[in-house]
């Protein structure tokens, strides 16, 4: 069993130029450490292809590190902070992401209490601290995910153990916002990789990470579609005892999305105007189009390799 007077943690941020955001962020993690001073912590701000330096307003300096990188990609910088951190568990934060002021607390006694668990996820709720950032999020019980479950393990609320990160590796550089092949996707794909490595993972509602709550643009939409699309299709070909399962998560995703638009061509009215909210065209285009992406590139790997 972790000893809280033992434990480390570090929390990991990948930012580009949202200094606003990045601020907040910063803030959330001070305040988290003065509510529990006694869990030691360490931040670490991978900033890309950053305009200028940054003006961020610290109050622990000896507790945020700040790195300048020229490479561009979430999931690259993940790993660069990966790379540098020493905590036991580390916990990563998008940039326009924020922790609950118990979030220490919280997470050093769940750490405790499921000494043998190396993989967490966390409810994400608006700033307003009352709103789900989804449906999945009103459950308050501690719930251990299975393959079906992945939607729980979002990018801004999960931490994971360096010993399980060794196991099954970082994240895959092809994935995440800024990659050069699929933007979105890189924790779904580390979910699975864990799932495939016999990992259980945990979600903790009484975790609170903060985000706020838009909607998705056209592009958004297209890119997570495209990353989503190509993940499930590399689990297809590497868990092969599961394949089934990313198959029909697959078929449930473009079936939702072609009754979507089906009721927008017969119906209309509302209909219309909730494909124009959630652009459910854009979502199925992404989707057939990253897993036709990454079978080529699968195909042209195996034919040059």
């Amino acid at each position: 069993m972790t000893k809280m007077k033992n434990l480390k943690i570090s929390f990991i941020i990948a930012t580009v130029d949202r200094d606003e955001d990045l601020q907040r962020c910063v803030t959330s993690i001070e305040k988290a450490h003065e509510y529990k001073k006694d869990i030691s912590i360490e931040t670490f701000i991978v900033i890309q292809k950053a305009k200028e330096k940054k003006n961020i307003q610290v109050l622990y300096q000896d507790l945020i590190n700040f790195y300048y990188i020229e490479e561009l990609g979430l999931s690259g910088a993940r790993n660069f902070a990966i790379e540098k951190s020493t905590g036991e568990y580390l916990v990563f934060l998008d940039d326009d992401a924020a922790v609950n002021v118990d979030f220490l607390e919280v997470l050093a006694k769940r750490i405790s209490e499921y000494s043998e668990v190396n993989a967490f996820c966390g409810k994400l709720l608006d700033y307003d601290q009352s709103t789900p950032f989804s449906v999945l999020f009103h459950g308050d019980k501690v719930k251990s995910l299975n393959r079906w479950d992945y939607q729980y393990f979002m990018g801004s609320a999960h931490v994971l153990s360096r010993k399980v990160l060794e196991k099954i590796g970082y994240y895959d550089k092809q994935f995440g916002v800024g990659s050069d092949y699929y933007r979105g996707g890189e924790e779904t794909d580390v979910f699975f990789r864990l799932k495939a490595g016999n990992e259980k993972v945990l979600y903790l509602p009484d975790l609170v990470f903060l985000h706020p709550i838009t909607l998705p643009s056209y592009s958004y939409a297209y890119n997570y579609g495209h990353a989503i699309g190509a993940v499930m299709t590399k689990h297809c070909i590497n868990d092969k005892l599961n394949f089934y399962i990313y198959v029909v998560i697959i078929l449930k995703l473009t079936s939702r999305m072609a009754i979507r638009l089906l009721q927008k061509v017969i119906f209309k009215g509302a209909y219309v105007k909730m494909n124009e909210r959630y652009h459910y065209g854009a979502w199925l285009r992404g989707i057939f189009r990253g897993i036709k992406d990454f079978i080529r590139k699968e195909v042209t790997i195996k034919r040059t390799g």
